[in-house]
């Protein structure tokens, strides 16, 4: 399993919301490091301008990592 973090990224662009989930190798991430990152790994956000970025470690596992989502699960 991969030992870096996920984040889920919120922030306005040209007046519409919009949210990016990234992966970083630090435990945390500030709204500058969340920028720097969405600018560098998707090339549409490059020449953006962003505000209102938001960050949240999204701690729950992907539906891709345990095959089945919980609510298709018998008890």
């Amino acid at each position: 399993m991969s030992n870096q973090d996920r984040f889920i990224i919120s922030f306005i662009s040209n007046n519409q919301p919009d949210n990016r989930v990234v992966q970083a190798s630090t435990e945390t991430l500030s709204a500058d490091e969340a920028e720097a990152l969405l600018r560098a790994t998707f090339s549409e956000l490059k020449d953006v301008e962003l505000s209102d970025v938001q960050v949240q470690k999204k701690t729950r596992p992907n539906e891709e990592e345990h095959g089945v989502p919980g609510h298709f699960k018998q008890p």
